[in-house]
């Protein structure tokens, strides 16, 4: 192959052999060679040019952004061209590794050493298919998946050598644009013909679209008892048992899947759903922490899998009953604080975010959790203080946790409010997410029910002029949210009523009002319920010293 008119990347953090590698190169016949010793300049790299070969390391340092990493941000965001050859070199052969590789489906994989022939016998081949290949992945790249189909079907009736990845691609092509059934017809003749792993797991996955769980997990299970090692078997099975509501098999089967291929953010994220399902809060834990390490150096970043992580370890605390692994929990919690405070990850963070406060919010959970009510609120509070001033528009990674907080301690009306502002965003939000607001809803259904009840009831009792019937309403309403704002001003404005009809004031009224005065006093309120809590303080002066 002649290599003087290609240009090539070599990207190694190991400089000896970032020399070595370009000598090879040189010596094939390539002239214009780039040579990169981080995933970083290598971006920065394609996005000045097009390369027609990338030869990438797998480990690019510790703690830095990896071979994988590289080649998935490079294609997501269109930095090579359709018939670029990325080929990855290592010196692991371990099996999670490997696999980790098959996923990201690079063009080659090369195990060190290896010589010069070896390495232009694997790019020559490689890039005689990109070329063959190139109309389906010029449609992909554009997103133009009719016209990707269009070009998979003309290559496999031109009887190319490469018929069965275009068959491959095709079932792919198919998925995505909802044909299923298409799909389901192009494969079932072939799995006929000769029962391949790669046919069986492609209609295994078709049938698991088209709702037919029990033959998606039939042909799985074929699949897996021939080859244990084949996870993507495993990811099926897990998915399909998933969506059966099988949540103990689809558990099985997901760990197995992770034990074959850990190095993927959309199996982790599986995981952590099925986990869920399974009230498995040790599970979603791990999980989570997988899904930020794995996530943070690469495209997936996104500060709400952090906090997912967060969220996991205080969710395992809340649904232990063991106070002192609740503890052990908490203790975990403040541990992870701490270490990813200066996280160099959280600089790359894109969305608004501040570390400190989404660290109270989370204190305040642990204040609820060990029954400082009061002391919570008043976290929480002054952090929703602090977010009015410190951004325009409320950050969501906060939101989730708050109104968490915000549910436990009966403030439902505050609670609806930021649910309100949280849809308004239009912010796409993640499964773990949505999974934590919608089950804080769930369990504080039954009180937010009673709570409106009983404060309908005082509402309805105090316009009547039944101050007695409305205080008890009110004090109803408290003990089902005790630290709720608007009832402790109802019952401060009720029981303000009923001393004024007293000839003497009785001195349990008085001590009702200074508690209540107590507990509002130094309160971050809503700007109607300061409003509210103003208008009472001259009334309020007659009974109680008011600062």
């Amino acid at each position: 192959m002649n290599y003087s008119d290609k240009r090539v990347l070599i990207v190694d953090d190991q400089r000896p052999f970032l020399t070595l590698l370009r000598g090879v190169v040189n010596n094939m016949g390539a002239q214009s060679v780039v040579a990169v010793q981080n995933a970083d300049s290598a971006l920065a790299a394609c996005k000045k040019e097009k390369f027609d070969f990338i030869i990438c390391d797998l480990h690019l340092g510790s703690g830095k952004k990896n071979g994988f990493q590289f080649l998935e941000e490079a294609r997501q965001k269109n930095l090579v061209k359709p018939e670029t050859v990325f080929a990855v070199v290592s010196a692991d052969s371990e099996r999670p590794v490997v696999f980790g590789s098959v996923e990201q489906q690079p063009d080659d994989y090369l195990i060190k050493p290896f010589s010069q022939a070896q390495l232009n016998l694997r790019l020559s081949k490689a890039h005689q298919k990109r070329v063959a290949l190139c109309a389906i992945y010029a449609a992909m790249q554009k997103n133009d998946i009719p016209a990707a189909i269009s070009a998979c079907r003309r290559l496999i009736l031109s009887g190319t050598r490469y018929a069965k990845t275009c068959c491959r691609l095709l079932a792919e092509l198919y998925w995505k644009a909802g044909e299923y059934s298409q799909a389901k017809h192009m494969l079932t003749p072939l799995l006929k013909q000769k029962p391949q792993p790669w046919v069986s797991l492609a209609l295994a996955k078709t049938e698991m679209y088209l709702t037919q769980y029990d033959n998606a997990i039939a042909l799985a299970q074929d699949v897996t008892s021939r080859n244990p090692l084949l996870f993507e078997a495993q990811d099926i099975l897990a998915q399909s048992y998933l969506l059966q509501h099988d949540y103990v098999n689809a558990q099985v089967a997901i760990e197995r899947a992770i034990d074959l291929a850990p190095y993927s953010v959309e199996r982790q994220l599986a995981a952590c759903k099925i986990a869920r399902q399974n009230h498995n809060y040790e599970m979603v834990k791990q999980r989570s922490l997988d899904v930020w390490e794995q996530s943070k150096k690469s495209i997936h970043r996104d500060i709400s899998h952090l906090c997912n992580y967060f969220r996991s370890i205080l969710d395992a605390a809340e649904n232990c009953d063991d106070k002192q692994i609740r503890s052990k929990y908490q203790h975990e919690m403040l541990t992870a604080i701490a270490r990813y405070r200066h996280d160099e990850a959280l600089a790359r963070i894109d969305e608004d975010f501040d570390y400190g406060i989404y660290e109270n919010i989370l204190t305040a959970r642990i204040s609820y959790l060990d029954g400082r009510l009061l002391e919570a609120k008043r976290t929480l509070s002054e952090c929703q203080r602090q977010i009015a001033i410190r951004f325009e528009k409320y950050p969501t990674a906060f939101a989730p946790d708050s109104i968490k907080v915000m549910l436990d301690l009966g403030e439902y009306d505050d609670a609806e409010r930021l649910s309100q502002t949280l849809l308004n965003s239009g912010k796409r939000l993640d499964e773990s997410t949505l999974f934590a607001l919608k089950t804080s809803v769930e369990k504080t259904a039954e009180r937010k029910h009673h709570y409106q009840n009983f404060n309908k009831q005082g509402i309805e009792h105090y316009n009547s002029g039944r101050f007695q019937e409305a205080y008890n309403a009110f004090m109803a309403a408290q003990k089902v949210a005790p630290v709720n704002t608007g009832i402790a001003l109802n019952i401060l404005q009720c029981n303000l009523k009923l001393i004024a009809q007293m000839k003497k004031p009785e001195t349990r009224a008085v001590n009702t009002l200074k508690q209540m005065y107590r507990h509002l006093k130094n309160m971050v309120m809503l700007e109607s319920h300061q409003q509210k809590f103003e208008s009472l303080k001259s009334d309020l002066g007659k009974y109680v010293e008011v600062a």
